[in-house]
């Protein structure tokens, strides 16, 4: 249970989750791999276009963390925060955002392709068969016999290998807040569930 303190999940705030942005068919082809649990550098060769699909797009103006799917849309500055740790399986993919005739640059796709099988069997919450991965998870509870044997570098920032959640250590948190981030807040493990997201 201790790792379920250390853990935390980015979530949108009241300023991004104003919009939101998908992704246009202008963009490389290669992104659609962003589930991908590997690394997708030699299928994507062009940028990333996104576009609002819901908001008041007269008032837009880009935020430093964007929810988009699977795991997110961030800044430069954002950016920056997170290579100064050197996360191995952390890519980013350079990605315009386009509104009423304006783009906005310095934006980048994020591929988290990191990941761990680190759900506990027993302790977690699930509707379904967890051999199969074939549930629907209602409480996340992190494994330390998996996570003790994962060097603290490798898991940072990881993916969920059983489901697509993506988890950032308390020290990155303590960066990105400490960078004056727009957009983005932090919801710890311990607090997650399938309804936090319209809490």
């Amino acid at each position: 249970m201790k790792y379920d303190r250390q853990y935390y999940l980015l979530t949108e705030d009241s300023q991004s989750a104003l919009y939101m942005l998908s992704e246009s068919e202008k963009s490389d082809d290669g992104l659609l791999k962003l589930l991908s649990m590997r690394s997708i550098k030699r299928k994507v060769l062009g940028p990333g276009y996104m576009h609002i699909t819901m908001g008041d797009d007269g008032n837009f103006k880009p935020c430093d963390y964007h929810e988009v799917l699977p795991s997110g849309l961030v800044s430069d500055k954002f950016k920056q925060v997170l290579e100064s740790f050197q996360l191995p399986g952390v890519d980013f993919y350079p990605t315009y955002i386009e509104n009423r005739g304006r783009t906005w640059d310095a934006h980048y796709l994020l591929h988290v392709w990191q990941n761990h099988r680190a759900l506990h069997p027993k302790r977690s919450v699930y509707d379904g068969t967890y051999e199969n991965d074939r549930f629907q998870l209602e409480k996340m509870c992190l494994n330390e016999d998996v996570l003790d044997k994962v060097p603290l570098n490798e898991r940072l920032v990881f993916r969920l290998n059983e489901k697509p959640h993506y988890l950032y250590h308390e020290s990155v948190v303590v960066a990105l807040k400490a960078a004056g981030l727009t957009g983005v807040g932090f919801l710890n493990v311990q607090d997650w569930g399938p309804n936090s997201a319209f809490i």
